[in-house]
């Protein structure tokens, strides 16, 4: 299906000293299904700037509740019979009897068709034409026609100008006996146990096994609903069982082991029992894997015939009370609690358990979809998605809070923003990203994903050769140094002082800037052939923005080996004094943000722009590597 274009976009406009700046604590808070289990909270931080992207990589497909379909495979590959691999993904549930034989179950199959106009001034709206056709046997119109042999058919249209749809009576012989209005409810039934009826206006694909036939034909009655602007529902009625034949081998291919078919079987028989809904007056349930996937008479095989016929009327229960079976295609591992999921009160038949063989191998190992990725978006795509699935204006993304279950599926995201808050289900999302995301980037199958970041910024690139050594390139790196920035880079210790250069020049904040492993170098254009042309950021406020302010120090006199700066309120020593005044003082490094401190090992002191470290072992103060540090913190280097 072709997919619409977004229809929240970020704001191209938004400064790009916001992009940085602006980002998305990603929080996975696993939630426990143990009593008394700590939740574990771990954030991933992602920048919202015009050089990030992101992908997100998962497992298994479906929601995750219930049977696993390709593990039901693996378990009957290994031997295990239909009443074990039920036992396994619905614990404490039994096999039951329930009486099958006369329950009917009404399918739509097709929703609000409009036939095309009797004059030929419109066509209908899906370009199929408004035919119903009786083949194998004979059938009628309840209440309006006799018995119709097979190949007659009916042929609606919409009355131009008046409304209302017309429908004639055409024989085999493509000769028109009879027309009528159709009526708000119409029924057409069969009469003999081989007659099926074809809904040509269905869309529908080939048939594998009927040559040169579609998946439009079907057991039992149609019923076909008038309704609005000359719209017509069509509803597929007929007894559980039939119904089931169309089921199976849509759910599960046909040729995988009896044993799995059979617990397909009743599975779906319990899920169509369990959605029977007598208070709504049109049907049940759609054909679509909304419900169950129903694929009709043209798409019965005698393999999925045989596992509904070995199993008839059998279905799971539990505390003797019929249950319904949630299935789906696989888990890689681990099936997810119903509550989770779908909300309401816990199932103890439906809980999540771990899927794996004896060896530690999932059941469903074989799956194609296993695991799944993306490919690599920009982040507008995930903010475009985030927006549309709550519904109001969030404004700009600012930080998530990701819910998980202990299998690892979402549960809900707590989506922040400059606008305002919201909190979003993981079906909302993964509905909202599908569709808003382009084509090219792939689909989320199921609610068990991670967000991994991409380092474009960082990412290597090759060497520019410019002439008269106005460049310089670092094959450990994979980066360039050029004009301004390498005259910087020279005259101030080069390597030793400010490590390698970890990304080429680009735009922030209406500034060239150019990361390096122990700091930011970023262009002053209105101080252009002065000493502030090129100026260090202030990474050490930066990457310690969540841990300030740190304890201030007490005043102290000036001293030659102590210095206390009231504009911070700190001091600083000895060998950090004496580096802070020979290597540019406050031009260079900034005021002192915090005390001496241990860290990591080091005796160590943060500035606006640096991060001092002490090297006992070498008697000197080296630069820490904040710049390297920093990108990290936002996702850019891995």
């Amino acid at each position: 299906m072709r997919r619409h274009a977004p229809i929240f976009r970020w704001c191209r406009a938004r400064r790009l000293a916001e992009a940085l700046a602006g980002l998305v604590a990603v929080t996975a808070v696993l939630l426990a299904t143990a009593p008394g289990r700590a939740a574990a909270v771990t954030t991933v931080a992602i920048p919202f700037h015009p050089h990030a992207t992101v992908r997100l990589e998962g497992a298994g497909w479906g929601h995750g509740v219930g049977m696993s379909q390709w593990g039901a495979r693996g378990r009957a590959h290994a031997g295990q019979s239909a009443a074990h691999i039920l036992q396994a993904y619905y614990p404490g549930t039994q096999i039951g009897q329930a009486d099958t034989g006369g329950t009917q179950i009404r399918v739509l199959i097709d929703r609000a068709y409009r036939p095309p106009a009797v004059d030929g001034s419109t066509g209908s709206s899906n370009g199929l034409p408004g035919v119903i056709i009786g083949v194998g046997g004979s059938w009628q119109v309840e209440g309006v026609t006799g018995p119709l042999p097979a190949g007659a058919r009916l042929q609606m249209h919409e009355q131009t100008g008046s409304g209302g749809i017309t429908v004639g009576v055409i024989n085999p012989g493509g000769v028109w006996t009879q027309g009528f209005q159709l009526p708000s409810v119409l029924v057409i039934k069969p009469l003999d146990a081989t007659t099926r009826l074809r809904a040509v206006h269905k869309p529908a694909g080939k048939s594998e096994i009927v040559p040169d036939a579609y998946l439009d034909t079907y057991r039992g009655s149609l019923v076909l609903h008038a309704h609005g602007e000359s719209l017509v529902d069509t509803v597929n009625v007929l007894p559980i069982e039939d119904y089931l034949r169309g089921v199976v081998p849509a759910e599960m291919p046909y040729h995988w082991p009896a044993a799995a078919l059979q617990a397909q079987a009743i599975a779906a028989r319990g899920y169509a029992l369990t959605g029977i809904r007598p208070q709504h007056p049109l049907w049940d349930i759609d054909d679509t894997p909304n419900h169950q996937a129903y694929a009709g008479a043209n798409h019965e095989r005698e393999s999925t015939n045989a596992a509904v016929d070995a199993t008839a009327g059998q279905v799971l229960t539990y505390g003797g009370q019929n249950v319904r079976p949630y299935y789906f295609s696989t888990s890689n591992g681990h099936t997810e609690a119903s509550s989770d999921q779908f909300g309401g009160a816990p199932l103890p038949y439906l809980m999540g358990i771990s899927d794996l063989d004896p060896s530690g191998r999932p059941w469903d190992a074989d799956s194609p979809f296993g695991t799944w990725r993306t490919q690599a978006f920009g982040l507008t795509v995930l903010g475009d998605a985030l927006r549309a699935a709550a519904g109001v204006n969030l404004g700009d993304i600012t930080s998530l809070e990701i819910r998980r279950t202990d299998g690892g599926r979402t549960v809900r995201i707590q989506v922040n923003g400059t606008a305002g808050s919201a909190s979003v289900s993981h079906r909302d999302f993964r509905s909202a990203f599908n569709q808003h995301a382009p084509p090219d980037v792939g689909a989320i199958a199921s609610s068990h994903f991670r967000i991994v970041l991409g380092h474009s910024l960082t990412r290597p690139v090759v060497p520019l050769n410019l002439p008269n050594n106005q460049s310089r390139y670092y094959e450990e790196t994979g980066h360039n140094i050029v004009f301004g920035f390498l005259r910087y880079f020279d005259a101030n210790g080069g390597v030793e002082t400010f490590g390698l250069p970890l990304t080429e020049e680009f735009e922030l904040g209406g500034r060239t800037v150019q990361y390096f492993e122990k700091a930011r170098f970023e262009y002053h254009p209105e101080h252009a052939g002065t000493r502030y042309e090129v100026q260090l950021g202030l990474l050490g406020d930066e990457l310690t923005a969540a841990r300030r302010p740190f304890p201030r120090a007490e005043p102290i006199p000036r001293e030659p080996n102590h210095r206390y700066f009231p504009e911070t309120r700190q001091a600083v020593h000895y060998a950090f004094l004496a580096y802070w005044e020979s290597q540019g003082a406050l031009d260079r490094f900034g005021y002192p943000i915090s005390d001496e401190m241990w860290e990591n090992g080091r005796t160590v002191q943060y500035f606006q722009r640096a991060r001092f470290e002490w090297y006992p072992e070498f008697g000197e103060v080296r630069l820490g590597s904040i710049g390297a540090e920093l990108l990290r913190q936002r996702g850019l280097l891995p």
